[in-house]
């Protein structure tokens, strides 16, 4: 039997694991923005969304798949990924506009908007999961 205590700080290490890694991964995926590949886009996103989709699957993996989340938990992790993908459309999109006028910052908007997007992509799912692992005292 764990005490509260013990808990927690279990709990505190997840979360910075968890945090680390969607930081890890989100200068992965812009950094793939960076490459100096012409034309492969389409083997790009490709790649991005395989990250995607392993960051979310690692950040599990850190929480032990815990179950039993609500559907409040479900809905805002759902509307935690709508929200990221408009966000960072938000961001390359004031990146081209802001190239308009300084062709420098025209470059990043592949880099930032992949960064913003897997960011907050990363948080919702360590959100959600964090949410199911505070259910589960046990682990």
């Amino acid at each position: 039997m764990q005490s509260s205590v013990e808990l927690w700080q279990k709990n505190l290490h997840r979360a910075r694991q968890a945090r680390d890694l969607v930081f890890d991964y989100a200068l992965g995926t812009s950094l793939v923005a960076l490459l100096p590949i012409a034309g492969y886009y389409s083997l790009r996103l490709l790649l991005v969304l395989f990250l995607l989709a392993k960051m979310c699957r690692d950040i599990g993996k850190v929480w032990q798949f815990p179950r039993g989340q609500d559907l409040l938990a479900i809905a805002g992790n759902i509307f935690g990924a709508i929200g990221a993908v408009i966000t960072a459309s938000v961001v390359w999109v004031i990146l081209l506009a802001i190239g308009i006028w300084v062709p420098y910052f025209d470059s990043f908007k592949g880099f930032a908007g992949l960064f913003t997007l897997t960011w907050m992509l990363g948080q919702s799912t360590n959100q959600y999961y964090a949410n199911g692992a505070a259910k589960q005292p046990s682990r």
